[in-house]
């Protein structure tokens, strides 16, 4: 990583601290002269610093992934040349990265070998080349350099990717390209994994999900801040307007944004008078800061859906998910909410389980019929009565006539251990009409309102 910071980010790291306070609020000032840049045509780009001498990198791999960068946009490959060692400790203190045509073959090497076809000659004795010192902090830092080839440089992507150090497919800059394509159209790691190892060739290795996530966070991060802080002054100019309205920001260690959670005073309102069911759902990074964007939502005595509030989210994870409903509970004056309606995420159900331990929890029944419709056809396909049984179970009245059939069910078709069907009567008390009847849901089984109001936004 370029430890370099560039003046306007400093500038804009120091206002977006200066405004929070040691709870981690936004500070309100009224008289603030701080000027808001226009983002809206803000466009994130990849740019290579062509003043390399004095780049500092926390990590010998950060230093080559920065020079393989720079040699992708400038059309050649790079190779470690050489590198340093420390005698006693045998810890590397300096570096050498040289173009791919640097050097030239042994020929004398390969004449022991016999009459054996050589390769074609495609070293030229360039003397590019990258040089790196280690400090006494322990950064590396770049302390020579040269930019002089002796030979014509690639032009065409297509072509640079045929260079071996920009063979590893997922740091390559058109992956890298397309795989932000693919997640600015809303898709996820995961399936941006599918589409991009269908495209990549033979001889490349698989990209992760984990890789395709890690490399869109530290895009996101990298132009996240700007837009989050022009979205944190509108907010703090509502405030003007609007004295009730509420919002929190959640920062990394550096001061950049990490996750925001806001509520009006309109829907702080809301809350209280129809505050006792909540419909939760998170859509994937279909919003121009590429986050989860997760509104709480409600209906009122009309049955007209209403917001409580709304967030953007850095991840999907249990420790978001904690942070946003302690922050949601505490906008909404400590009143816990008497139902949740949500989908079968495992991180969203541990998380109301520590923060709402007494509110009742539903899964979206839209979910669990999709869920059903996938999994249970090859049982329907199979048995001719299946589907008409298992349509009983589902809608017992009562808890003794759900279990009973339950064991009906399991002895007349010996369902597999593990298999969805078990799995899923586990977590009965989470979607069967029999353990939640006596709970007020004010008519709503599904997410499909929280859903309706993605599409709003």
């Amino acid at each position: 990583m370029d430890s370099r910071v560039q003046p306007e980010d400093e500038a804009l790291e120091s206002n977006l601290i200066d405004d929070i306070d040691a709870n981690g609020y936004l500070v309100v000032h009224s008289d603030s002269d701080v000027e808001v840049e226009n983002i809206k045509d803000f466009e994130f780009e990849k740019e290579v610093d062509d003043d390399v001498i004095g780049q500092v990198f926390d990590t010998l791999g950060d230093t080559y992934d920065f020079y393989n960068r720079y040699a992708f946009v400038h059309g050649f490959g790079i190779r470690i040349r050489s590198t340093f060692k420390d005698k006693t400790t045998n810890e590397p203190y300096r570096r050498k990265y040289v173009c791919n045509k640097e050097g030239f073959k042994d020929l004398k090497r390969d004449s022991s070998k016999g009459d054996v076809k050589r390769r074609r000659e495609l070293r030229t004795g360039c003397e590019a080349f990258l040089m790196i010192s280690k400090g006494k902090d322990g950064k590396w830092v770049v302390d020579k350099f040269n930019d002089s080839h002796n030979h014509e440089l690639t032009v065409t992507p297509t072509k640079v990717m045929k260079h071996r150090s920009h063979g590893k497919f997922h740091r390559a800059e058109a992956c890298k390209s397309l795989m932000s394509e693919l997640s600015q159209s809303g898709l996820k790691p995961s399936q941006i994994r599918k589409v991009v190892n269908t495209m990549k060739s033979p001889c490349e290795n698989d990209v992760t999900s984990k890789q395709c996530a890690d490399i869109l966070a530290v895009e996101r991060k990298q132009y996240k801040g700007k837009e989050f802080y022009g979205l944190i002054k509108h907010f703090q100019d509502k405030l003007i307007e609007d004295r009730n309205l509420y919002f929190v920001v959640d920062l990394f260690e550096d001061g950049s944004p990490r996750n925001i959670f806001w509520a009006d005073g309109r829907s702080r309102d809301a809350y209280i008078k129809f505050g006792d069911v909540v419909v939760f759902d998170v859509t994937y990074m279909t919003n121009k800061f590429k986050m989860p964007f997760a509104p709480f939502v409600g209906v009122n005595h009309h049955r007209q859906s209403i917001l409580f509030g709304g967030a953007l989210l850095e991840n999907e994870k249990q420790d978001t998910f904690e942070w946003l409903f302690k922050n949601f509970l505490k906008c909404m004056f400590d009143k816990y909410p008497s139902a949740m309606i949500t989908d079968q995420d495992k991180a969203i159900c541990n998380a109301i389980q520590s923060v709402f331990p007494n509110t009742r929890h539903r899964y979206c029944s839209w979910h669990i019929k999709k869920h059903e419709t996938e999994h249970l056809r090859p049982l329907k396909v199979q048995y001719s009565d299946f589907e008409e049984l298992h349509k009983q179970w589902v809608k017992s009245n009562t808890i003794e006539e759900f279990e009973s059939r339950w064991e009906f069910l399991c002895g007349k078709y010996n369902f597999q251990s593990g298999s969805w069907i078990t799995e899923i009567y586990k977590q009965r008390k989470y979607w069967a009409k029999a353990f939640l009847k006596d709970c007020f849901f004010a008519g709503m089984t599904s997410s499909g309102r929280s859903e309706s109001i993605h599409s709003f936004f």
